[in-house]
């Protein structure tokens, strides 16, 4: 129909203004033909129910007006996404409509009254380039309504959906960068498939990666080349704790790590950037919301921390009791890195995968040189549903729900036995904490070893009487608190009572371990763990589904139509909104990789 094929076209303008094209043409070809099929699609969207109702004899007469509506509401929305692209470098979503509603992002837009009117009149115009061209099509009715060339949009989809597959796979973040611009367009990926049938190479590559320099053109990160230089260098032993709640640590239900505590800096109100393992962890490595999640998955860009310990020579010993690469954390954290991602071994029992990788990791420990530094990290597993307790394994607390038992919970459900199988789950996770402590004491590796001992989320038994179990379900202090100890050779035991989060981390090694000047901004949303804290603070947090913002004892849910607040029991407070100083927090991180140019560090000869 011509009506909106000349709207698709007219569509473009605002887009066209923010994009940035890249330099190959083959890039610019899929670029175009991706916003001809993203746009043709949104008409698509638009025309399918006027059609629908074009069908329907009594409808007939409203579908034409139907058409010119919701054609001006697609306008509208084009419009305005488009000036908050291009001043913040971000598309519309749940997060900017909330704070739209309820943070106060409509004035920091620059929306005077003057710009409103404006608007207002420009609405009018194009209100009234609607109304005549559906007059047009009015006065040509017996001409009949032609729908045949939205036809074309299947193609252009399948077009642009495939060479979005071939260059992803191929790592051609040049032509992927300019989709930046769109909104809203989704591309799919097939990397590992690719690269099983040979037509990709593997995601894991950095010499890859490190010969194609300009491929993270368009990612700002960081922001300002990075300033490190170490005098001597610690090893790192990351242990994180999969499902790992902020109450478990105490010395009847975690012996080692309690004893572990005592010697070491303990953050009291920690809180993990999600309520998953995936969000969790990236927050801990990048020192970034997890929104950025997707954004670095995309550009195949490791953190930036991991970067730097890879110019110094650390060797890297990287251990799940459950894979890694099921988690995500192969395309995101560890995507730069070429170390091997290791995991049980196929014919260990589920409930054994923690001793086996615990056991991979002690030897490898005892057989690291003493001459290179190491990080190392593993995530133990047996926390996790369906919290593994192997026969021979003590049973402390009891009576003890049946494995598989997490599948049958309701809100009648006693929690007790599931929460006391989950905690003698935590006890045998202790244990392995407690080997891996030993194996440092037994190489003489522990007074020159920075060990962080922590959790990617929490875990719900009902604690809300919601019908919460498991995670990734409520940002509430169960699933997004978490345990954090870090013991640094050279530094007092402490308590820290200041909120922290695990985007903390990162900063605090770059500036402590690797001696590097720049100010956390340059590279993260954290803050320096042994430098001064404010008592509260905003912290995005980030599921598979939704987000939130923590903010002292409230939870601040994103929603469709605004921010829904909750208490600290996770109940909704009426009538309330986002405070001012949160929104300002919240739109400052969000835009920290959009501004500035990137500088892209290798793995190259530290002292050049």
């Amino acid at each position: 129909m011509s009506y909106l094929l000349v709207n698709a076209v007219l569509l473009a303008i605002p887009v066209l203004i923010n994009v940035e094209w890249p330099a190959a043409s083959d890039a610019r070809f899929f670029l175009g033909a991706a916003l001809v099929a993203q746009l043709g699609t949104m008409m698509l969207v638009v025309g399918l129910p006027v059609w629908l109702m074009d069908r329907v004899p009594l409808l007939r007469p409203v579908a034409l007006p139907s058409l010119f509506v919701l054609t001006l509401l697609w306008w509208v929305l084009i419009v305005v996404d488009a000036r908050v692209f291009n001043q913040f470098g971000f598309h519309i979503n749940g997060l900017v409509i909330a704070l739209m509603f309820d943070g106060g992002l409509l004035g920091q837009l620059g929306l005077s009254s003057g710009t409103w009117l404006l608007a207002g009149l420009a609405v009018g115009v194009v209100a009234a380039c609607q109304y005549l061209l559906v007059r047009i099509l009015r006065a040509r009715r017996h001409a009949g309504v032609r729908w045949r060339w939205m036809a074309l949009v299947v193609p252009m989809v399948a077009l642009s959906q495939g060479l979005g597959i071939w260059y992803d796979a191929q790592g051609r973040t040049d032509a992927m960068a300019g989709l930046r611009a769109i909104p809203w367009l989704q591309t799919a990926t097939a990397r590992r498939q690719m690269a099983r049938l040979g037509w990709a190479a593997d995601d894991r590559s950095q010499v890859r990666l490190a010969t194609q320099p300009a491929a993270n053109a368009a990612l700002s990160y960081p922001r300002a080349a990075l300033q490190c230089q170490p005098q001597r260098l610690s090893n790192v032993l990351v242990i994180v704790v999969d499902s790992l709640r902020h109450d478990m640590l105490t010395t009847e239900q975690m012996p080692n790590t309690a004893r572990f505590a005592a010697d070491a800096w303990q953050g009291n109100q920690h809180y993990s950037t999600g309520n998953n393992t995936m969000h969790g962890v990236f927050g801990l490595f990048y020192g970034l919301p997890a929104l950025y999640t997707q954004t670095m998955i995309h550009h195949r860009r490791g953190p930036e921390l991991l970067r730097q310990l890879q110019r110094y020579n650390y060797a890297f010993h990287l251990y799940g009791g459950a894979s890694l690469a099921g988690a995500r954390l192969d395309r995101a954290v560890f995507v730069e890195t070429d170390a091997p991602l290791h995991t049980a071994s196929p014919q260990v029992a589920p409930d054994e995968r923690d001793r086996d990788v615990v056991g991979q990791m002690t030897a490898a420990l005892r057989g690291q040189p003493a001459d290179q530094p190491f990080f190392g990290f593993i995530l133990l597993d047996s926390a996790h549903a369906p919290y593994a307790v192997p026969a021979e394994a003590e049973q402390r607390f009891l009576p003890q729900a049946s494995a598989g038992a997490h599948f049958k919970t309701g809100r009648s459900t006693d929690p007790k036995p599931l929460f006391n199988r989950y905690r003698n789950a935590v006890l045998g996770a202790d244990a392995r904490i407690g080997e891996l402590l030993q194996a440092l004491d037994d190489t003489g590796r522990s007074d020159d070893t920075v060990v962080i001992i922590t959790s990617d989320h929490g875990e719900s038994f009902n604690d809300l009487g919601q019908n919460d179990w498991g995670h990734n379900s409520n940002f509430s202090d169960v699933q997004t608190r978490v345990p954090m100890l870090v013991r640094w050779p050279g530094r007092a035991p402490a308590q820290e009572p200041a909120v922290t989060s695990h985007m903390d981390v990162a900063p605090t090694l770059m500036r402590h371990l690797l001696s590097c000047t720049n100010p956390p901004a340059d590279f993260a949303a954290g803050v320096d763990l042994f430098g001064p804290l404010p008592a509260q603070r905003p912290l995005l947090v980030e599921s598979w589904t939704s987000r939130a913002v923590r903010l002292g004892d409230e939870t601040l849910l994103v929603r469709p139509y605004g921010m829904e607040v909750r208490d600290k029991d996770y109940q909704p407070i009426k009538d309330s909104h986002a405070p001012a100083t949160a929104t300002a927090v919240i739109l400052q991180q969000m835009q920290l990789l959009n501004a500035g140019a990137l500088h892209s560090p290798t793995a190259a000869d530290p002292t050049g």
